[in-house]
């Protein structure tokens, strides 16, 4: 049982996510991380067992979602942690959803500029979590998101 509730915990952590989630918040977080992950998106080696990965957590957490047969993650109070993992990765997703127009700032749709500068504001979030905090349960997830930001950076480089 502690291996099902380990990676549970492990796909929540990855997308950003709550134990209550809905289905809106979890396509929301797997669109951001397709888009900051996908081989067809990014020619780098490792982008491909990332979106693997990304679309395995996906999977789960969409019949985890839909049969709610899962046990429950035990009561936990949320940390200073999780509230900087938590932000950065609502800035980045935000920021992935208004560049591709699926967000609320449609007037930012392909402004690339404006993408980039938001980018680094969740990667300055992430870095926040790794450099000035004790290792905890987001800063694996952190240093990935940090890599995959400087990725699609240096990939997108005009704007």
């Amino acid at each position: 049982m502690g291996g099902e509730l380990d990676t549970r915990r492990r796909f929540l952590i990855l997308f950003g996510l709550d134990e209550d989630y809905g289905l809106e918040e979890l396509g929301a977080a797997y669109r951001a991380l397709a888009k900051l992950n996908h081989p067809d998106l990014h020619p780098d080696p490792s982008s491909g067992m990332r979106m693997t990965i990304v679309n395995e957590a996906y999977r789960y957490l969409l019949d985890a979602h839909g049969k709610r047969r899962a046990a429950p993650l035990p009561e936990k109070p949320r940390d200073e942690c999780y509230e900087i993992y938590r932000a950065a990765f609502d800035e980045l997703r935000e920021a992935l959803a208004d560049y591709f127009g699926e967000g609320a700032g449609k007037s930012r749709m392909k402004d690339l500029a404006h993408l980039r500068e938001r980018l680094m504001v969740a990667r300055k979030g992430f870095a926040r979590l790794v450099d000035e905090l004790p290792y905890n349960p987001w800063t694996s997830d952190a240093i990935d998101r940090i890599l995959s930001i400087n990725t699609w950076l240096a990939d997108n480089k005009s704007g």
